[in-house]
């Protein structure tokens, strides 16, 4: 039986609630997740309003395979335009919240208008309601979790908002069960806009018996994973040991992109953070159990409870900051969650306005009587609640990094590092071209996890010319065959948000970008057959699709650009990269060419031909 979506719209304003199916069609052509998404946002963009106006829709759609069978089939894909670039906003999240919603009879949950009050949203697959939320506006993200479970009881899965979407820091994330954050680029303030401070899903468990030859490809793709040699170090460390790594490499963002070597990297690096941890925990049908619970039992953070943070925020949060200590670094990130912030953009306000600090550009009466020294852990909690509560300097620094030095002046635009508005993530862009180009030309600005150009840094120099034309192509100090590389990793990351599957087994681990393993996958378990092929054609569609919203939003050739500082000025700490700087003009200029984009970066008619994209133009 052909894979049907089924879509629940909820408008706060009116209260109206609709049921339908989305066409087969689109489906085929986007998948679901980060496709399904594009397509829909494409119908309802307002180019001129304000991405926290009532107009602004926030579509939540699992991936095609999320809450089936599949390994690691956990991932939710959250979009809106963006308050933070006013480019489409793009979040990915794991946990159980895909898996329930889709248990609940809903593919894709877009939402419009803004309740007139606080409210929660509540589904099941006999009825969806809107419950006054007045008494939880104003808790943290944690506590309104807790009386919302002790109201419902633990059964069913939520997405919360804390004061950071409440009070619309451009930034805020969706945190759901206190663990996981949809934290990249605002959607948690778009959420707070419209009033709404949670969604409460309950789905059927229901027991599917598959055929031997589905049950033989599930235990297949499983036991590859776990015979693959990193398997152990991420059951056990996540990504979190790669912290010293970066910082051997040269690539460790470290005090806001002055140097790339961390005199504290050992220090932050996971292996010493395996001293907090408490227990393994998990995402729906994951084999890594990368996540992990820590608490803090001894020092001036005893008491802290939470989440291990990966890779991402290690770095954030500690070099890039100058913060040496692990246990400041895991009271941060937590603290992020609680505030409901995105801990990778907070972290990167919290750097650049250190640095200002640091170079006289602000001085502590800017700052409120806050010492925004490198390395003041607590100065940094003191102003993220100031950023939460938009209360003093906290509300310059809500705006992220952009407005922020448009609002303060003085020459704090050079020190500003973002792409399209996002703030940039934990490499230095002189260590990794691809992760520079990725940086550049990512729909959602200054990432690297929806572009994962991890084959740079992985595979061998005849990968490099089987897959990209070149060998340079992975050797990571190299411009050469970028182009290809990032084209392939972007439609690759696209195809796996759409298909609901985590990156992390597949990508991460294994390092297995041909999709050949997702495609049996998704044939078997869907009845809607699939090749390789076409799952890489749909993952380049998907990639067209977003750049076409972000042209109509205002996007150019000038927004797929890194900060001067990555261009002009080269790494100085010795090491493998000293002296690199960025030629982002030419990498640029490969990347358009391989993506069959015009010397402006808009796809040509041919492109759109090839992709069938001709209608979603119109």
């Amino acid at each position: 039986m052909p894979f049907v979506a089924k879509m629940l719209s909820v408008d706060l304003s009116s209260g109206e609630i609709l049921r339908q199916d989305l066409p087969e069609a689109v489906t085929r052509q986007f998948l679901s997740g980060r496709g399904i998404n594009a397509w829909l946002l494409a119908q309802h963009i307002e180019p001129e309003s304000d991405p926290l106006a009532p107009g602004n829709g926030l579509v939540l759609s699992c991936g095609l395979l999320t809450g089936t069978a599949a390994a690691s089939s956990s991932r939710l894909h959250v979009n809106a335009i963006s308050p933070l670039t006013g480019l489409l906003g793009s979040s990915n999240v794991g946990g159980y919240f895909g898996a329930e919603l889709r248990a609940a009879g809903v593919q894709t949950l877009l939402i419009r208008g803004r309740a007139a009050q606080p409210v929660t949203l509540h589904i099941d697959e006999e009825r969806v309601e809107l419950r006054d939320a007045s008494h939880l506006w104003g808790l943290e993200t944690r506590a309104a979790t807790e009386a919302l479970q002790d109201e419902l009881g633990k059964a069913p899965r939520l997405m919360v908002v804390g004061p950071g979407g409440e009070n619309g820091v451009r930034y805020a994330c969706i945190m759901t069960g206190t663990r996981h954050a949809a934290g990249r680029t605002g959607m948690g303030a778009v959420m707070g806009a419209k009033n709404l401070k949670a969604i409460a899903v309950r789905g059927q468990k229901r027991r599917v018996q598959h055929d031997e030859a589905t049950d033989a490809l599930l235990r297949d793709y499983v036991d590859k994973v776990r015979a693959s040699p990193r398997y152990d170090t991420w059951a056990r460390f996540s990504n979190t040991s790669l912290v010293t790594w970066a910082d051997e490499a040269g690539l460790l963002a470290t005090r806001n992109y002055r140097q790339v070597h961390f005199e504290g990297a050992g220090r932050i690096d996971g292996t010493r953070l395996i001293q907090h941890v408490t227990h393994p925990r998990t995402c729906h049908r994951c084999p890594v159990h990368c996540k992990a619970g820590i608490e803090i039992r001894e020092g001036p953070y005893a008491g802290t409870r939470g989440e291990r943070p990966d890779l991402e925020p290690i770095i954030n949060l500690g070099s890039k900051c100058g913060v040496d200590d692990p246990e400041a670094v895991l009271y941060l990130f937590n603290l992020a969650g609680e505030l409901g912030i995105d801990a990778i953009s907070t972290a990167g306000v919290l750097a650049f306005a250190m640095d200002l600090y640091e170079r006289g550009i602000l001085s502590v009466e800017d700052t409120g009587g806050v010492e925004l020294t490198w390395g003041n852990a607590q100065a940094m909690a003191t102003m993220m609640h100031s950023i939460a509560l938009k209360d003093g300097f906290g509300a310059v620094l809500a705006e992220g990094v952009r407005r922020a030095a448009e609002l303060i002046g003085r020459g704090a635009e050079a020190y500003a590092y973002h792409s399209k508005g996002l703030e940039l993530t934990g490499y230095d862009p002189r260590g990794g071209m691809g992760t520079a180009l990725g940086y550049a030309v990512s729909t959602r600005g200054g990432d690297f996890t929806s572009v994962y150009a991890v084959p740079e840094y992985r595979w061998e120099p005849e990968q490099g010319r089987e897959w990209f034309g070149s060998e340079k192509a992975v050797d990571r100090l190299s411009v050469e065959g970028k182009g290809e590389l990032v084209k392939r990793s972007m439609a690759v990351s696209a195809t796996l948000d759409a298909l609901g599957l985590c990156k992390v087994p597949v990508l991460s681990i294994v390092c297995d970008y041909s999709l050949r393993d997702e495609a049996a996958l998704a044939t078997a378990l869907t009845g809607q057959e699939t090749t390789a092929n076409e799952l890489a054609l749909a993952g380049e569609r998907i990639v067209n699709a977003e750049r076409l919203i972000n042209l109509r939003l205002g996007a150019g050739v000038a927004d797929d650009d890194l900060p001067d500082h990555f261009v002009e000025d080269r790494v100085p700490d010795a090491g493998p990269t000293h002296g690199m700087t960025v030629d982002i003009e030419r990498l640029r200029r490969d990347f358009y060419l391989a993506m069959g984009w015009d010397q402006n970066g808009i796809p040509t008619p041919e492109k759109l031909r090839e992709l069938d994209l001709e209608s979603f133009v119109k």
